[in-house]
């Protein structure tokens, strides 16, 4: 997959792998990888999928040739990360959320559980020191 992403990089340099670690409950694996060969079949985009099959917890590895092709993918991730949350999963098994899917944490918990975690972040790093722009914003000091 790497070696892949390479080459393509060499024509346009912002192209990356994209990839998920989405987990869902025991009854509703089939239907994730279902959803994942349904969802990847019509972009069309090169893909590898494994993963921890016994924890129902699958890498989902996409090669986007194109910016176009890439953006397709961030929008068919944010579905995915809609429709795991309704089955009872997680938007990220093991590998963490970070910059690049902190977007699936709203639609996995809602605001107001993200205005919770926000909250719990200011009481134990005020200057928002600690994974700067990592989940949150940097808020203004007051």
């Amino acid at each position: 997959m790497n070696m892949r992403i390479d080459v393509l990089r060499k024509t346009d340099s912002t192209l990356t792998k994209m990839g998920s670690d989405m987990s869902v409950p025991d009854d509703k694996l089939f239907e994730a990888v279902a959803m994942y060969r349904r969802d990847i079949a019509k972009i069309g985009v090169d893909s590898a999928i494994w993963g921890h099959i016994g924890d129902n917890h699958l890498h989902v590895n996409l090669l986007p040739k194109s910016r176009e092709e890439a953006a397709k993918v961030r929008e068919m991730f944010l579905g995915w990360a809609a429709e795991v949350s309704k089955m009872g999963g997680a938007v990220s098994a093991e590998h963490g959320v970070g910059k690049l899917k902190a977007s699936f944490l709203e639609i996995m918990y809602g605001p107001e559980h993200i205005e919770e975690m926000r909250a719990v972040k200011r009481a134990f790093d005020p200057d928002w020191r600690l994974g700067e722009n990592n989940l949150f914003k940097k808020e203004a000091q007051k």
